[in-house]
């Protein structure tokens, strides 16, 4: 997966900052349609744990939601539109404009969803992220609701058992990027070192990249060695292309 970049092909809105945030202990918010608007928000700092936030929200281990409206950029018409979501721990449900665009479990990765046809160019949008770190045998950490109230001084804490605390919420930052209708999706290098005993050793640069929607044609692959360049062509066949170059 690429990181989103900015360059003269493609853009990147990058969303940190304070969105509007809301527990949902009773999983309401789904039914009542909280994606289109929160109930009683609150503001909260992205990226960042809820449980570090506020006094309420230390040991909350359940559903939350989080809500963030802006402009998409008029000058992005045309391209594949993308949401990036760093990290949403553990699990995530996300809706634009009212559409539920995708999910993800897993809060140790990032993940990314089009949202070209969600995307609205008149007037504002609305991003619903539903975040939830409930405690289950199948994730990381590995755990569950005992069910029983601690008693004495622990009973100040979660009843719960859990290798260490699933902290929740959106942990890394959440970006808007534009990408061209045909792109690159994913680049693999592999590098070799033929004599890394010689005295000028030489090596071997395989790249193995994948575009979209298929595309067959011509591309270019530059490989940069301070001011001395290597150009080759890439040839793609149903959205592949594979190159070696020799260094020295």
């Amino acid at each position: 997966m690429l990181f989103p970049q900015q360059n003269d092909r493609r853009n990147r809105l990058d969303l940190s900052g304070l969105w509007e945030f809301q527990l949902d202990p009773d999983e309401v918010g789904e039914t009542e349609g909280w994606f289109a608007g929160l109930a009683a928000p609150r503001t909260i700092a992205v990226p960042a744990s809820w449980n570090e936030q506020f006094e309420d929200t230390r040991d909350y281990m359940g559903v939350t939601w989080y809500l963030q409206q802006l402009y998409v950029p008029s000058s992005w018409q045309g391209d594949r539109i993308h949401l990036r979501v760093g990290s949403a721990n553990y699990a995530a449900k996300v809706w634009v404009n009212g559409r539920h665009v995708g999910s993800h479990e897993g809060g140790h990765l990032p993940f990314t969803l089009d949202v070209t046809d969600a995307v609205q160019w008149q007037g504002e949008n609305t991003i619903a992220i539903q975040v939830e770190n409930k405690l289950m045998a199948t994730r990381v950490p590995a755990g569950s609701m005992s069910g029983d109230k601690p008693t004495g001084f622990m009973n100040n804490f979660p009843d719960t058992t859990f290798d260490f605390f699933p902290y929740g919420g959106l942990h890394r930052a959440v970006y808007l990027y534009s990408v061209p209708q045909t792109h690159i999706t994913d680049v693999t290098v592999t590098t070799t070192v033929d004599n890394p005993t010689a005295a000028a050793p030489t090596g071997t640069v395989q790249v193995a990249v994948v575009a979209s929607a298929g595309y067959s044609g011509l591309g270019e692959l530059v490989i940069q060695d301070g001011e001395q360049a290597q150009t080759v062509a890439l040839h793609f066949t149903d959205g592949s292309a594979t190159a070696t170059i020799e260094v020295a």
